[in-house]
């Protein structure tokens, strides 16, 4: 008796069943197959996924592992594009897999043993993949098709509603429905907008009142100006991957905003949008370089009236505190001169160590190209032997695999020997030092660009942490040396 495997797997409702249903439905038809053929059931993997990649289906990975690990001597499914509709790459995965692991696949119609000599079942497995794929291709073009023509009906095909609606069945589909809550909120920022509250007011009114974004965050200027652009609140609805001559079309549902009041609010947006860039210029030496720890957004800088320059997160109710520019610009460049004191040491502790790897190194790397070479050149000469008649082809490919094998093995090792990360980090110390001390002896002379671009060279990003007025703030640097 063989111990075998169940993997189930639902992209979509079938026969207008609900997933459990189906799934069910399935499970029953692979336990009463495994019952009729004698085969133990040590382990079901169940999942409701598309079948577009492995890479997004987890139980389909567990399943490839305990497979590659022998732990069955079958894998039972409904049929063999429940396994994959993937892409070449995956469909070759899931065949090398359970050809090298002696695994077979029992369908309800049909059993693959791939690990056989028959080359039949290989090939019947390889055309059922390929003609899944060509199947699934042809039913997202048609899914595409009908989702483009319910849109261009005026019904909601989307999978995330736009804030301020819900939805609900009609018909050939679903069409909008006002949400009380969420839709007093979107008339409030319309009206206060076209009122002349700014979008950084409005931000402040919402979040001061507790009406939060559906998904919980507070609101930002640029998501009020996204709700203040979005033309679903006048009845439209946003068509995609369509090639038609206007992105809009009339949606079913009732506008929320009055098409004057949106009209209104457009002008406005449009009327102050040249003042969004005011200059090219770079202003900050530390400009795209310094994020909050605990928002994570980009830290800007700012001038009080005063003239002073402050570091600031920018992020509405961040519980960041800012510090005045000077400060961080002035400890940032003693940190570097601690980390070019570090990236020194580094250098005078280690060179000789790495020096005498490398050399190490380059004498295995010289005998590794010698065996590979050799490996070559027997292949080679199997090719003739066979050819000449001495090597039977059932010797040949004996033969052949025992040098490929060898072969692989050791360029996967001349490919280790390659990829020593003492030798790279040494090497990214040795470039980025001389950058390093040009920026901290020339920085003072530099104009604002050139520092930025300097900084930007050697740093991948820096942390700003400061969660109290009165306290210290610290810099978190992530080089890239």
């Amino acid at each position: 008796m063989s111990n075998v495997a169940i993997y189930l797997r639902k992209s979509r409702d079938e026969d207008n069943e609900t997933r459990d249903v189906t799934l069910a439905r399935h499970e029953k038809m692979l336990r009463d197959y495994c019952e009729r053929n004698d085969l133990i059931i040590k382990k079901i993997y169940k999942e409701v996924v598309s079948g577009e990649s492995i890479s997004a289906r987890f139980e389909m990975q567990k399943l490839l592992i305990d497979v590659k690990a022998g732990m069955f001597d079958a894998v039972c499914v409904i049929e063999l594009e429940r396994l994959s509709r993937g892409n070449q790459a995956d469909q070759a995965e899931i065949l090398e897999v359970f050809k090298k692991s002696n695994t077979k696949i029992h369908t309800l119609t049909k059993i693959y043993d791939l690990a056989s000599d028959n080359e039949i079942d290989e090939e019947f497995f390889e055309f059922g993949l390929f003609m899944s794929r060509r199947e699934y291709k042809t039913i997202c073009r048609r899914l595409l098709r009908g989702r483009i023509s319910a849109l261009l009906e005026g019904y909601y095909t989307g999978s995330v509603l736009p804030f301020g609606f819900s939805k609900e069945k009609r018909d050939k589909g679903f069409v909008l429905i006002p949400d009380n809550k969420e839709a007093d909120v979107v008339k409030m920022i319309f009206t206060k907008y076209v009122s002349g509250d700014g979008l950084t007011e409005i931000a402040h009114q919402l979040n001061a009142c507790g009406l939060m974004q559906r998904n919980g965050k507070s609101w930002q200027p640029q998501r009020i100006r996204e709700v203040l652009k979005n033309q679903t609140y006048v009845g439209m609805l946003h068509v995609k991957n369509a090639k038609i001559d206007d992105e809009w079309t009339k949606g079913k549902h009732e506008p929320l905003i009055e098409p004057e009041l949106f009209a209104q609010a457009q002008r406005r947006l449009t009327s102050k949008a040249p003042n969004v860039r005011r200059s090219l210029k770079i202003i900050n030496p530390l400009a795209s370089l310094v994020r909050c720890s605990e928002c994570g957004s980009s830290m800007v800088m700012k001038i009080n009236g005063a003239k002073v320059k402050y570091l600031s997160c920018n992020t509405l109710n961040c519980k960041t505190h800012s510090t005045k520019f000077e400060d961080v610009e002035r400890q940032l460049l003693l940190e570097l001169t601690e980390a070019l004191r570090g990236f020194q040491k580094y250098i005078d502790d280690n060179s000789s160590r790495i020096e005498l790897k490398a050399s190490e190194r380059a004498n295995l790397a010289v005998r590794i190209d010698a065996e590979i070479k050799k490996r070559d050149a027997m292949l080679e000469r199997c090719c003739e032997l066979l050819e000449e008649g001495i090597y039977s082809k059932e010797k040949y490919l004996s033969r052949v695999k025992i040098l490929e094998d060898e072969l692989n093995g050791l360029l996967e090792s001349r490919q280790q020997l390659s990829d020593d990360k003492d030798e790279q980090e040494m090497e990214n110390i040795k470039t980025g030092i001389p950058i390093l001390e040009r920026c901290l002896q020339k920085y003072d002379e530099m104009d604002v660009k050139a520092k930025n671009e300097i900084l930007r060279s050697l740093i991948e990003h820096i942390e700003y942490n400061k969660q109290a007025r009165k306290e210290k703030f610290t810099l978190k640097i992530y080089m890239k040396i």
